[in-house]
């Protein structure tokens, strides 16, 4: 699994990135939007690998504050964003807040 792919979806719009219910209750109330995730994907780069099909996407939300996006591989043209967060551990992150 790689940015690439991800990108891909959603630059074409053929396949989708899922946001689960859970998810979406932790972005608001972490104060993120559907925005933040696709500047983060766009701008960011893989900082750790979890399993074969989830990664932590370091990068930067629509206000250039740091963030990272966990996102995992359903299929190859479906993903599901796991969570959203803001980069705090200075031992896993280089740009924390």
């Amino acid at each position: 699994m790689n940015l690439k792919e991800i990108k891909k979806i959603l630059m074409t719009g053929k396949g989708k990135i899922i946001i689960g219910s859970h998810t979406k209750k932790r972005l608001m109330k972490r104060g993120y939007s559907k925005g933040d995730i696709v500047a983060a994907i766009f701008d960011g780069e893989i900082i750790e690998r979890q399993g074969v099909n989830k990664v932590a996407i370091s990068g930067r939300d629509k206000d250039e504050n740091p963030i990272v996006v966990v996102i995992a591989k359903q299929s190859n043209l479906s993903f599901k964003v796991v969570t959203v967060m803001p980069p705090i551990d200075h031992h896993r992150f280089k740009d924390c807040i």
